[in-house]
């Protein structure tokens, strides 16, 4: 004879699972925004003036690089020969240790 497993293993018997289902559970999505990214974007408007913050938008940060989008291609070159190196020292000053090494700038995502 086959021998069952006992009911505790079971928390529904009847309903169906779907497997995608079981791995979103398992294995949750990792957020690009964390307590420092937060305070980034709270503050992003005092790091690049209210003129840029109002066609850029922080996308998140990953590993160390922070991805904004920005609505046109020519405030991307600005930002990439200009402003991008003092935008890294200043959020670096703010939080007071090296958390971002490089922005990335991409365009329409605002």
């Amino acid at each position: 004879m086959k021998e069952e497993l006992p009911e505790r293993y079971f928390t529904n018997k009847k309903k169906v699972v779907r497997l995608g289902q079981l791995l979103k559970e398992a294995f949750p999505k990792k957020s690009l925004i964390d307590k420092n990214c937060q305070k980034v974007m709270s503050v992003w408007s005092e790091i690049v003036g209210n003129e840029i913050y109002k066609s850029t938008k922080i996308i998140g940060i990953k590993n160390g690089i922070m991805y904004v989008g920005v609505e046109s291609s020519a405030m991307i070159h600005h930002l990439t020969n200009f402003e991008k190196y003092a935008i890294i020292h200043k959020i670096n000053t703010i939080l007071g240790f090296k958390y971002i090494e490089d922005v990335r700038f991409k365009v329409g995502v605002t």
